[in-house]
């Protein structure tokens, strides 16, 4: 008995195991990955598209097209396109300056376009047919579209073709003698309708297309 006495005090306690911890997982589902990355995805291409309707609207770069652009002193401009019978093209703003001369423009059509002082008028470049670059023709003083064959004055006015109306054109004005264009696609002006041509020009030889 004594001796069984004995093993039941020298019998030890046994340990308790502490339960294992488990480990947490941190890497995101595929789910959620998906879903954060189309998120992010959105957001870029809705603030990439933000980001260049503002830049059209509201276009800062100085001496680009979208700015107002500092052409020349308008003198210089008026003796180059006097010398060369033709338009004073300047290809970094899109457009053709031309002689403008208030006594031909009686009833003030183009005063919007031509501000005080300013004896030019800024032509944009762009057919208002379908867009394309319409080049000057030296031998027929016209202005003549390689694309579809629309025909337009000196002044930019309509004369033959499938284009809706004249030139579209920019504001002009001069200060200290220096001609400034302002070729903000948002202040651009409508050119005129085919009905009401002010410069009575006709072709004056043969034609480029």
């Amino acid at each position: 008995m004594a001796g069984t006495g004995s093993g039941a005090e020298g019998a030890s306690t046994p340990d308790v195991l502490a339960a294992p911890k488990r480990n947490v997982d941190h890497t995101p589902s595929r789910r959620s990955f998906l879903r954060a990355s189309w998120l992010v995805g959105t957001l870029g291409m809705a603030g990439a598209f933000g980001g260049a309707s503002l830049a059209f609207l509201w276009p800062t770069v100085s001496g680009r097209f979208g700015a107002e652009l500092d052409v020349g002193d308008q003198e210089e401009i008026l003796a180059i396109i006097r010398e060369n019978r033709g338009p004073f093209p300047y290809p970094a703003g899109r457009m053709y300056l031309v002689a403008y001369d208030s006594a031909e423009d009686p009833d003030g059509q183009y005063s919007d376009a031509v501000g005080e002082g300013a004896q030019v008028m800024a032509l944009y470049q762009k057919c208002v047919h379908l867009g394309c670059r319409v080049p000057w023709c030296q031998t027929a003083q016209w202005y003549q579209c390689p694309c579809h064959g629309s025909n337009y004055n000196r002044w930019g006015e309509w004369q033959i073709g499938p284009a809706p109306r004249g030139l579209d054109r920019f504001p002009v004005r001069v200060e200290n003698g220096r001609v400034l264009v302002n070729t903000n696609p948002a202040q651009l002006i409508t050119g005129p309708n085919r009905q009401s041509p002010v410069l009575r020009q006709p072709q004056e030889g043969p034609s480029c297309v």
